[in-house]
């Protein structure tokens, strides 16, 4: 008898377990970066609520020079989110109920996943709700875009020895990207895509390089444009000294930021070749290196004539914001 009761036991526990494990047990989100499901009513949809909805998400991307927005929307009435999809890293779910509220669900159905809850009793309520909720979405959407972007770099690396060598810094590449252009003082590193490339550019400043902090945005500028005539050449062009610089008439925007626990100064805005018709978007990262006493600069910039450039750019994003700094000896 006693046996009999102890291997109950061990059997409640056993099978006790495996449902937990089962229950912990979350498959991988799916779906492309920078895109959100909207599971809404068409009614909704297509009325105030669909209009405030996409004044967030179809907010235009700034420094691109052309109209991308945030992100890509992809819609889908309640009765057929199911299957696969209810998997999607980023879910913003719409509906009129009997009570208000608006809250984000984390790894509800995958990992990682964000899916966006609000409900509301009318049009009305809905509308509110999205303004209260959508700018908190938004952060966490671009946040878990960014991870699962760093993770996917991780199946195949580039590693490049020079970044430790030269500048004391790490960074995750994928294996598609290879050296442009490397001195004791200056990185470059870039990969091709279909009529152009992306590039990624490194260097480092002294850390009182920018002190006035009226003309920082200028001698940001004036610090990028002398090192695109130092180190970056557009085509040959007979009689014409061709350079990459910033587009004099598109003023960058600037905002603070934060990349590798460091915190930064972001500029974005539009590049173009002095003496020649290329251009395209960049964003820059002024990287105050607390470790060294330094600044560390890091720089994406894309050439793709005639295709969207958004993607491009996040990636150097994605890539420049893995960054590591080890102490200088």
């Amino acid at each position: 008898m006693k046996n009999s009761l102890l291997a109950l036991v061990i059997t409640l526990v056993v099978a006790g377990c495996g449902s937990q494990e089962v229950k912990d047990y979350l498959p991988e989100s799916n779906g492309p970066l920078n895109q959100v499901i909207v599971v809404a009513d068409n009614e909704l949809l297509d009325g105030e609520t669909g209009t405030t909805l996409k004044s967030y998400l179809l907010e235009r991307q700034l420094g691109l020079g052309v109209d991308e927005p945030k992100y890509d929307i992809r819609h889908l009435t309640p009765d057929i989110f199911k299957g696969a999809i209810m998997r999607s890293r980023a879910v913003v779910y719409v509906q009129l109920d009997t009570l208000s509220r608006a809250h984000i669900k984390r790894d509800m159905y995958a990992t990682p996943q964000n899916l966006v809850v609000v409900k509301g009793r009318n049009t009305v309520e809905l509308v509110q709700n999205l303004h209260q909720i959508l700018p908190q979405a938004i952060d966490s959407f671009k946040k878990s875009d960014l991870n699962t972007a760093q993770t996917r770099f991780k199946r195949s690396l580039y590693t490049e020895p020079r970044l430790k060598k030269n500048f004391g810094i790490e960074l995750t590449l994928p294996s598609i990207y290879r050296p442009a252009k490397f001195t004791d003082s200056f990185a470059w590193i870039d990969r091709p895509v279909e009529n152009g490339s992306m590039n990624l550019l490194v260097y480092t400043l002294e850390a009182d390089h920018f002190e006035n902090e009226a003309t920082f945005l200028q001698d940001l500028i004036a610090m990028r444009d002398s090192v695109g005539r130092a180190h970056v050449p557009g085509p040959d062009v007979e009689g014409v000294v061709t350079f990459m610089q910033t587009e004099p008439i598109f003023r960058p925007y600037i905002f603070p930021s934060e990349v590798g626990q460091f915190k930064a100064a972001e500029m974005r805005g539009m590049w173009d070749i002095n003496g020649y018709p290329m251009a395209g978007p960049f964003v820059t990262y002024v990287v105050n290196d607390s470790i060294n006493n330094r600044k560390v600069v890091l720089e994406g910039f894309v050439f793709a004539p005639n295709k969207d450039k958004r993607d491009y750019l996040f990636e150097l994003e994605a890539i420049i914001k893995t960054l590591k700094i080890e102490p200088q000896r």
